[in-house]
C-alpha cells in the first residue's frame, strides 16, 4: 500500500484515511488515522482498500446506518482503530454515544488518537480492556500475519491456517462490569457489536444484566474459524440458543461479505458477521 495509490494524505507521520460515509454537505463524516509505519499492516491494508472501494464491512456499515437512532448507545467490543465507533458517533441522527473496548495497547492508542482527532471526546468513551465472562488477566495473542485485527484472547481465534505469535497479558472484565462504570448511559437503547476473534461467547456470557435490561436492540457478532469445531463451536451454539430464548432472531448476508438481502442464520460453516435482532427491530 502506498499513499499515492489511494491518494491518501500523510501528516506528521500519520496516514489520514477519509471515511466513505459522507455528511449532508458531501464531505467525509470522519477520518481514520494510523501511524505510517503501519502501512504494511494487513488490517490497515484491508481498511484502506475497502474504504476506497465499496466501504469497510459494507453490510455492517449499512445496517448501522439504518438502525441507529437519536439517544442510542453503541457498544463496540473489539473496537480496533474505531471505524464503527466513529461511524456511530457521527451518525446524522445525532445524540449517539459510544463505549469502545479495545485490549491491545497499540490499537487502543490509535483509537484514542482517532477520537481526539475527530473531536469526539464528549461522545465516545474508551475502555482499554478485553471483555469476557468475568474479571481475570489473560494472554492476548497476536497472529504471525502481523495484522492488527488478529488479536485473540488465549489464541482461541487463531485456529489453522492462522498461526499464533507474540502475546501480552491484558485485563478482562465483564461487559456488565464495564457498563456499570457509565451509569449516566444506563437508559439508552443499546446497539452491541462484538468482534473478539473467537471470544464472542465469553463476551455474551458476561452481559447477562445487559440482556436482562431489554435495552439491546441489535447484536452484531463475528462467526470466525474459531467456531468451526470443538468446544468453541458448542459454546457458539449455546450462545445462539441463549439469545433466541431471549427473543433475538439471527440473520446473515445471503452472500458472505457482500451487501444485500439477509437470510436466517443457522450454525453452519459460514464466516462473517451475524446480526441478532432484538424484539421490535426488523432486518
Amino acid at each position: 500500500m502506498s499513499d499515492t495509490e489511494f491518494e491518501m494524505r500523510v501528516d506528521n507521520g500519520w496516514v489520514i484515511l477519509p471515511a466513505s460515509l459522507k455528511s449532508p454537505t458531501n464531505v467525509p463524516r470522519f477520518h481514520i488515522e494510523f501511524p505510517y509505519n503501519l502501512a504494511k499492516d494487513a488490517g490497515a491494508n484491508l481498511l484502506v482498500r475497502t474504504e476506497f472501494q465499496e466501504g469497510y464491512e459494507v453490510t455492517t456499515r449499512n445496517l448501522l446506518e439504518k438502525v441507529l437512532r437519536p439517544g442510542d448507545l453503541f457498544v463496540d467490543v473489539g473496537a480496533h482503530w474505531g471505524f464503527f465507533t466513529l461511524q456511530a458517533t457521527t451518525h446524522p441522527a445525532g445524540n449517539i454515544r459510544a463505549i469502545a473496548l479495545e485490549p491491545d495497547p497499540g490499537n487502543a492508542f490509535i483509537l484514542h488518537h482517532n477520537i481526539l482527532a475527530n473531536g469526539l471526546t464528549e461522545a465516545a468513551h474508551l475502555v482499554c480492556a478485553a471483555c469476557g465472562a468475568g474479571f481475570e488477566i489473560a494472554p492476548l495473542v497476536a497472529s504471525v500475519t502481523s495484522s492488527s485485527m488478529m488479536n485473540s484472547v488465549r489464541a482461541v481465534g487463531l485456529k489453522p491456517p492462522f498461526v499464533p505469535g507474540l502475546s501480552k497479558w491484558v485485563p478482562i472484565v465483564s461487559l456488565d462490569t464495564a457498563l456499570a462504570c457509565f451509569p449516566w448511559e444506563a437508559n439508552r437503547r443499546v446497539i452491541l457489536k462484538v468482534d473478539t476473534e473467537g471470544f464472542e461467547t465469553q463476551v455474551i456470557a458476561g452481559a447477562r444484566a445487559l440482556l436482562d435490561s431489554r435495552r439491546v436492540a441489535l447484536i452484531i457478532w463475528e462467526l470466525g474459524r474459531a467456531f468451526f469445531d470443538g468446544a468453541e463451536r458448542n459454546a457458539m451454539i449455546e450462545m445462539v440458543d441463549l439469545l433466541s430464548r431471549r427473543g433475538f432472531r439471527h440473520f446473515r448476508p445471503s452472500e458472505p461479505h457482500v451487501d444485500g438481502a439477509f437470510v436466517p442464520f443457522n450454525p453452519e460453516t459460514y464466516t462473517g458477521n451475524v446480526f441478532s435482532f432484538g424484539a421490535g427491530l426488523d432486518p
